[in-house]
């Protein structure tokens, strides 16, 4: 068994074929998989996928009533641990015609500076996101906050670096688990119009990237 995919594992790294792709490759084989699930399961854990093509991952080896009500739990605060992500994409979403937010988009830091010299509204955006890209200062220009801003999003596993001369990066396999998430959330959520919903809030969020 591959020493490296154990570690990735258990690390809740996500093995996509764009940021892993030798051990996504491994991983394809039927008897590894199965060999890796064996030793998953001495820690109560399991090999997961995202569909049948997506990225691989570990998991609970098994989700009764009350592990349910943890994962929402769980997946509630994603959600607010993934929003800065989230409005970071959609920012993207905006500046490049042809971005899906899905595995192997590519975006270029200069494609996007030129979008926003070229646009006051989406400056006004990207201005706004101040405090939710780290590192980030209203001083600096706004290369530099688009460049900040890919690297947040690198930080956290949802792009690589495609090109580093061209500064060119590509979505990963992660994406699809951040989609899941917010499926989920907005299927297992009470809407803000539900008089028993806790926080009131509306999830344009979920709804544009979902």
């Amino acid at each position: 068994m591959s020493s490296r995919i154990r570690t990735l594992l258990l690390s809740g790294e996500y093995i996509c074929p764009i940021a892993y792709a030798v051990e996504y490759d491994q991983l394809q084989s039927e008897p590894l998989r199965q060999s890796i699930n064996e030793w998953l399961g001495e820690i109560d854990r399991r090999l997961a996928r995202i569909g049948d093509d997506g990225a691989f991952f570990m998991a609970p080896s098994q989700l009764g009533v009350s592990e349910n009500q943890k994962v929402r739990e769980m997946l509630t605060r994603f959600r607010d641990v993934y929003e800065p992500a989230i409005k970071m994409l959609l920012m993207i979403l905006q500046a490049k015609e042809g971005f899906t937010a899905s595995p192997g988009d590519y975006v270029q830091l200069a494609e996007l500076e030129q979008a926003v010299n070229e646009t006051s509204t989406l400056e006004l955006e990207l201005r706004r996101l101040h405090g939710v890209i780290s590192g980030v200062s209203q001083k600096h220009t706004n290369r530099e906050f688009l460049k900040k801003m890919l690297e947040h999003l690198r930080g956290e596993g949802l792009l690589i670096i495609s090109n580093q001369q061209s500064e060119v990066y590509q979505v990963t396999g992660k994406i699809d688990h951040l989609h899941s998430i917010l499926g989920f959330i907005e299927e297992n959520t009470l809407r803000p119009e539900d008089p028993d919903s806790p926080s009131g809030q509306e999830p344009d969020m979920i709804d544009s990237l979902g």
